[in-house]
């Protein structure tokens, strides 16, 4: 029955029955507060300061289930209905250090009163930047390495954690922050080079607060655990803005939390700067001053496929030509590149994707990743009327990419005339110059390398001496034995013999002959020659394109 309906006598019972139920729940709240040893206040009178509530924006205080509602020059007081919520521990943290932080148990009545003073609120707000912000890079190693003393752990607050975790990364040029929840403590690792690396174990007491800091700057729900999210956020880094992919997982032992630090880098990335032999370099110089067809790099995920493509276009990048870029997702930016992202909530994928930037008039495109027939036949159609194509594929070697795409259910006759080149490749890291020195390698190795050499294609001169080196590890290199990576490639160029194969729908075997035959290194021999180089070392060609 209505309210509007009711009689003077029911009003007033309905009324009675709510002040009874909220005395109840007061009660309740105040009984909660000596349990725990805190202060209790009842909200429902008290003259709430917009100015101090703001301190706080709307979500988060719903999130935390707290509310700021008084505040001196020196006393800031706080009602919460959850006062172990680990977002409010380390909002708590935070404002601590700027005055005297008092925290009242509130009940959830007298909360959701307050909450309501928010559509009053006009200019938000926010007492703690939200960001972090490395100022200076100096001592971040050495702070990392501090933080193992666990009574220093939990004096340090959450952001000054990242703070610390984010600079170092960056100063020691790891791609990836791991926190890896185990059942008695947090573990961090940085992949540096493609290698994961332990640097720390964090308290497990900690663990809530720091992901819940990750998930507040990446814009993640705070209430969601059991599932995974992916958000981003950025950080700066003496002043300069680094990107960071975020992806929270749930597992046994709480959320893990892997941060991809996007590279800022890459816009300096030069062709010759990747690590292609001369004759490699030759090759690819060539298809690049084609003014159509498609190049296609072929690897796993890791083995720096993007870094090469975003290199192409570096190289080509003037003022009088379009670039369009289609991506899954936008990873690094480019000045003066159109980069698309995929978006497949909306259902825009690569095929679709790729035909809308089409109808912009591009002279060059990058397609993120071929996936399917779709995608492969219309950035062959492209590669076909007069656009320069760029694109991936995963397969274990440049051969296979051609067998790849004709299965995929693309003609023949449209692949031959539209591919110009593939590159197979894989990233081996650089031994440390500073440590290196000459090593000897067991009979049964030094017989498998003489193999793979003694196939070096015509053009390529037998190594007489068969010298390798290896880093033992040093200050310079933080004791790993390696600095930096650079990739071995395999360029296959598409020639009128490799279109002839490819019309007869050739074998991958043929495929290699073929390559073979007009000069083609592959990975392995184009790692272990720069392994004679003194550039990386035997056990890192074989690790990342054994043979």
């Amino acid at each position: 029955m209505s309210k509007s309906f009711l009689s003077p006598t029911q009003a007033d019972l309905i009324r009675s029955m709510d002040d009874v139920n909220r005395r109840m729940e007061e009660q309740q709240a105040q009984g909660q507060a000596a349990a725990l040893g805190l202060p209790y206040i009842d909200l429902h009178n008290f003259p709430v300061d917009l100015g101090v509530l703001a301190i706080f924006d709307e979500a988060e205080a719903k999130e935390m289930g707290a509310v700021p509602f008084y505040k001196d020059q020196k006393d800031l007081r706080i009602g919460t209905v959850n006062p172990r919520h680990p977002h409010l521990i380390e909002k708590l943290k935070e404002l601590s250090s700027h005055a005297k932080v008092t925290l009242y148990m509130v009940s959830k009545r007298s909360l959701e009163k307050t909450l309501k003073f928010y559509t009053k609120v006009l200019r938000p707000k926010v007492a703690a930047d939200q960001s972090v912000k490395v100022i200076e890079n100096k001592n971040l190693h050495e702070k990392l390495k501090s933080l193992a003393d666990e009574s220093l752990q939990q004096k340090t607050t959450a952001s000054e954690m990242l703070e610390i975790f984010f600079g170092a990364a960056v100063a020691l040029g790891a791609s990836d922050i791991h926190l890896e929840p185990e059942e008695h403590f947090f573990k961090l690792r940085f992949r540096m080079d493609g290698v994961l690396q332990d640097v720390l174990h964090i308290n497990k007491s900690l663990q809530k607060q720091v992901t819940a800091r990750i998930k507040v700057l990446a814009k993640l729900k705070l209430n969601i655990e059991n599932q995974a999210q992916d958000g981003r956020l950025t950080f700066y880094f003496e002043n300069k803005p680094v990107d960071v992919r975020v992806s929270v997982l749930p597992s046994a032992y709480g959320e893990e939390i892997v941060m991809r630090l996007l590279g800022n880098n890459n816009s300096e990335l030069k062709v010759n700067s990747l690590g292609f032999r001369s004759e490699q370099l030759k090759v690819v110089e060539k298809v690049l001053q084609k003014p159509n067809g498609m190049i296609i790099t072929t690897g796993p995920t890791g083995s720096g496929k993007t870094t090469s493509l975003y290199a192409f276009l570096n190289e080509l990048n003037e003022p009088g030509v379009k670039i369009i870029t289609l991506e899954d997702p936008v990873e690094y930016k480019l000045e003066g590149v159109v980069q698309t992202p995929i978006d497949h909530n909306v259902d825009f994928n690569f095929a679709k994707g790729l035909r809308a930037i089409l109808r912009q008039d591009p002279d060059i495109v990058m397609v993120g990743e071929i996936r399917d027939q779709e995608t492969a036949e219309v950035a062959m159609q492209a590669a076909l009327t007069g656009h320069l194509v760029f694109s991936t594929l995963h397969t274990n070697d440049s051969s296979g990419a051609i067998p790849r795409l004709i299965n995929m259910g693309v003609k023949p006759f449209v692949v031959a005339p539209a591919l110009s080149c593939v590159m197979a490749q894989r990233l081996v890291r650089r031994i440390c110059q500073n440590c290196k020195t000459k090593i000897a390698l067991s009979p049964q190795l030094v017989e498998r390398v003489k193999i793979i050499l003694s196939a070096l294609p015509h053009g390529f001169k037998q190594p007489e001496d068969l010298e390798f080196f290896h880093s033992t590890g040093c200050s310079v290199c933080n004791k790993i034995g390696y600095k930096g990576r650079v990739g071995i490639y395999e360029v296959l160029e598409v020639t009128e013999k490799v279109q002839e194969l490819i019309l007869k729908e050739a074998s991958m075997s043929d495929f290699k002959k073929a390559a073979h035959e007009q000069g083609m290194l592959t990975m392995a021999q184009d790692g272990l020659l720069k392994a004679l180089e003194g550039i990386t070392d035997v056990e890192e060609v074989f690790r990342v394109a054994g043979e």
